[in-house]
């Protein structure tokens, strides 16, 4: 049962602040699946809330309001897929980022500006959320005393560009690092 919990707390760290309430529309009745995703789910309605920050400091730019619409019926074809969902905002935050020149796009790793990238680290620097999920990893390895990684990276390497491959890895060694923190107490 520990271990289900620990991996859960490590991605809920990955997620974002957890909220302390739904958006306001939540309250309206006829909210198709995907609003009601979000009004359920704490790391998107925090997501939820960074998108609508953005949109306020991008109000009055030329075809916002498309961009918006067209971004909406995207989410929306998610359903109740909150991966899905995550992921729709996920892009549509860093995207929202570069147009106002809020940072650099997706929160790279270090390494992620070397010449001699695998087909999977390049994956890894192109993706927030590989991105995030391989930071956060590093944060909780460090945490350990930064045990042995290099059987478990020749494993995430051999998944090439394959985004699901390449996120099963890392959710198999949060679940490992996990186990071995809750044995260490």
């Amino acid at each position: 049962m520990m271990r289900p919990l620990l991996f859960l707390a490590a991605l809920a760290s990955l997620s974002g602040p957890v909220a302390a309430q739904s958006p306001d529309w939540c309250r309206y009745d006829g909210l198709n699946a995907a609003e009601r995703t979000i009004c359920d789910t704490p790391s998107l309605q925090w997501r939820d809330r960074a998108v609508n920050r953005l949109w306020q400091q991008m109000d009055g730019r030329a075809g916002i309001t498309l961009s918006r619409d067209r971004w909406l019926r995207s989410r929306d074809d998610c359903g109740d897929n909150v991966a899905c969902l995550v992921d729709s905002y996920d892009d549509r935050i860093f995207e929202m980022r570069a147009q106002v020149g809020v940072g650099d796009g997706p929160r790279l790793r270090p390494w992620c500006g070397s010449d001699t990238l695998s087909t999977t680290e390049a994956s890894i620097c192109s993706t927030p959320r590989l991105a995030n999920y391989d930071a956060g990893l590093q944060q909780l390895s460090d945490s350990l005393g930064g045990p042995d990684n290099d059987a478990w990276l020749d494993d995430r390497d051999s998944c090439g560009a394959d985004f699901a491959c390449i996120e099963g890895a890392y959710i198999d060694r949060f679940a490992t690092l996990g186990e071995m923190a809750r044995t260490r107490n």
